[in-house]
């Protein structure tokens, strides 16, 4: 049996003695490039070897978090950035991008690659699909239930890591978009902006996508019951009392010892700290930060270094010493199976009272202030011999030097590294731009049959027996797989059966459901592929075709080279956020699927932003969608989709599919607003 781990936080290395002296048994940092947390202090080089030296020795193990999407253009770079990390010694790479993933493979294939939380792991079949592709650890959604996380961790082969305290983005992890088309800046690239902590409003309630940070610290032990590798505690951005203080909190509670739940609170919360995703209850989960936090925070600080001042005694030490006349005095030491042994002064006569083996035990028992606590401690001692007390703790002193040593030595990796390798695939051959469509309602859906679209995605929820043309459709399967993955797979073979050959995956759940149910494989720009390495994983794994994510200009996406024909949204409202909970509702989406044209959305209103601009919410199903109010359209810009194989129209509230596609197939000039979305502009 394999306690959990506690994983704290690092935004540099000074917060390096609030982690290790509150008893985390692994740390995750970012280096200077391709971290999810760019304005975080993060860590050099040398400030990563020397991180991983006093780590390791403590048997301490290192994450480097290396969780960005990465463009083609940065491929050398990050091949670069991973084997440094691998020079330094890191235990793992935390990765979102499946590109990013294959060049960490390429260049140092037996350094563990863990599979981030912006990968959108929320379901058995997701992190399934990531072992397949050779994660050994995936770090799934903070938006699941117990319920949920305890169905993984019995459905699946790899580790499992979960957030068990700090801030809770709002939006399902990689997939929010909202930082870069509102502000340029991606989420996806580290640069998020926050805008959900923002005060956007909905009828007369405030700041309704933003949440109170997340504890799970009174849960860690259910956790541990079902075999969760580790529990993450959010915050590089965070100082480091902050750091000590969950970490002190998670070491607690998992001792089964009693924390100061008060002091975590006034630490940093946004109106208090909740567990409603944990629990299932959604209600009371809206928080903000206010002035009166900032000064509970301002008083929690008193006293809290005082938690990490002193050296945290992890490793036990048994300690045998051996004291014969006219031989050298003999110490060694073990932990399991590392050890360690030295020599010193050769005892002398005793003048007065001689040395006894309780005096010796006493004295080599004294670890104070090292990684290490006495274990069992014997001493045999030789009659009538002496040895001064400066002698024995220089034999101790030396002795632990020795040890720490040998455990160094033992947590430290040593790995191979390789030339990174461009991709070998064949590119398919170049043909004219296709087009296809994605429909919401009944009755997109039967106009877009009678278009001529290449391809139509359309929500299993719309599709039967009766539909028509089933092999110009792939089937959407629902985008939260948690809490129904067994009623999605029933219904995949029910159309499997009815004729429908095609599915469209907007995640690694879904791509895994679909291809073992017998599906075609479409992939979907929220699959967030943006280099070339990506696009051959996809194809490697069973797609047919992949539409690209928007988070590139059109120039870098034209770029990519891929095996299977790639693709771009070139209409629609972008989405800007999917989430667990309803911002309309305050609470768990209701399932109701009702269009603008319906009454809105399902409960007849929308959110506004602070310049009172509506932004249409999706409610329906398991899941509820935030989407910008302007249409990205891109009729007039056909030079920017001529490089791609096909190009998807969204539909969401349109009456009408025809006109849009006339206007594309056209060329023709929009009217009113509309935005190119990052096609030109790009994000940071």
């Amino acid at each position: 049996y394999i306690m959990s781990e506690i994983l704290a936080p690092l935004g540099g290395l000074s917060d390096l003695p609030a982690a290790l002296n509150t008893g985390a048994d692994a740390v995750y940092l970012g280096l200077s490039e391709f971290s999810a947390r760019k304005n975080a202090e993060n860590f050099s080089v040398e400030e990563l070897k020397t991180a991983c030296t006093e780590c390791h020795k403590r048997g301490v193990k290192v994450y480097a978090a290396l969780n960005t999407l990465v463009y083609d253009s940065e491929a050398e770079k990050f091949a670069e950035c991973v084997k440094s990390a691998a020079e330094c010694g890191v235990d793992g790479l935390i990765i979102q991008d499946l590109g990013a993933a294959e060049i960490a493979k390429r260049v140092c294939p037996k350094l563990p690659r863990h599979a981030s939380t912006q990968m959108t792991l929320n379901s058995t079949a997701g992190v399934n699909a990531a072992q397949q592709l050779g994660f050994c650890r995936a770090v799934i959604g903070r938006e699941l239930s117990f319920e949920q996380i305890k169905r993984i961790a019995e459905n699946t082969g790899i580790e499992l890591e979960v957030f068990v305290h700090g801030a809770l983005c709002v939006c399902i992890s990689g997939q929010c978009y909202m930082s870069s088309i509102f502000g340029g800046r991606s989420g996806s690239r580290g640069l998020c902006a926050q805008p959900c902590r923002l005060d956007f409003t909905c009828g007369d309630r405030h700041s309704v996508i933003s949440l109170k940070d997340s504890s799970l610290v009174p849960h860690l032990r259910e956790l541990d019951d079902i075999g969760i590798a580790s529990l993450k505690i959010e915050g590089r951005m965070k100082r480091p009392e902050y750091i000590a203080c969950a970490a002190d909190a998670c070491r607690k509670s998992m001792d089964g010892g009693k924390y100061d739940f008060e002091r975590l609170s006034g630490i940093f919360s946004r109106g208090g700290l909740t567990d409603g995703y944990f629990t299932g209850s959604m209600q009371d989960m809206q928080g903000t930060r206010s002035r009166e936090d900032v000064e509970n925070s301002a008083k929690a600080l008193n006293g809290i270094k005082a938690l990490y001042k002193a050296e945290f005694p992890r490793i036990r030490a048994d300690i045998r010493t051996i004291l014969k006349p006219g031989e050298p005095a003999f110490a060694a030491a073990s932990c399991g199976d590392i050890s360690a042994a030295v020599q010193g002064e050769i005892p002398q006569p005793a003048l007065n009272a001689p040395l006894t083996s309780e005096g010796v035990c006493s004295r080599m028992s004294k670890l104070g202030g090292t990684q290490f606590y006495a274990g069992e401690v014997t001493a045999e001692v030789g009659d009538g011999l002496n040895l001064p007390a400066s002698a024995l703790n220089s034999l101790r002193r030396e002795l632990v030097e020795q040890l720490s040593a040998a455990v160094l030595a033992k947590n430290t990796p040593d790995y191979s590294l390789r030339e990174l390798t461009p991709p070998l695939f064949g590119e398919h051959p170049a043909a004219p731009l296709k087009w296809r469509c994605e429909v919401y309602s009944a009755e997109q859906l039967r106009q877009a049959l009678e278009l001529p679209f290449e391809l139509i995605y359309a929500p299993m929820r719309l599709l039967g027996l009766s539909t028509p043309d089933k092999d110009r459709i792939a089937v959407i399967p629902p985008f939260v797989l948690s809490d129904c993955e067994d009623e999605v797979r029933e219904r995949l073979r029910e159309l499997r059966a009815a004729g429908f050959t095609r599915g469209m995956a907007q995640t690694l759940g879904h791509a895994l459901l679909l291809r073992e149910e017998g599906f075609r494989l479409h992939g979907g720009h929220r699959m967030n592929i943006i280099n070339s390495y990506a696009a051959g994983v996809c194809g490697d794994f069973g797609f047919e075709d992949i539409t690209l994510s928007f988070e590139g200009t059109a120039a870098q996406l034209a770029e990519i080279r891929s095996p299977i024909p790639r693709g771009v949204v070139a209409y629609g409202r972008l989405p800007l956020m999917i989430m667990r909970r309803c911002p309309v509702s305050g609470g768990k989406p209701c399932g109701r699927v009702r269009l603008f044209d319906d009454g809105g959305t399902p409960c007849g209103e929308c959110i506004a932003d602070r310049r009172g601009n509506k932004m249409p919410v999706l409610c329906g199903g398991n899941s509820v969608e935030i989407l910008n109010p302007d249409l990205l359209i891109m009729s007039d810009r056909r030079s920017a989709l001529e490089p791609f194989d096909f190009a998807v129209l969204k539909f969401t509230d349109e009456k009408e599919l025809k006109p849009v596609l006339d206007m594309y197939q056209n060329n023709g000039k929009p009217s009113g607003p509309l935005t190119r979305g990052l096609y030109f502009r790009g994000a940071e």
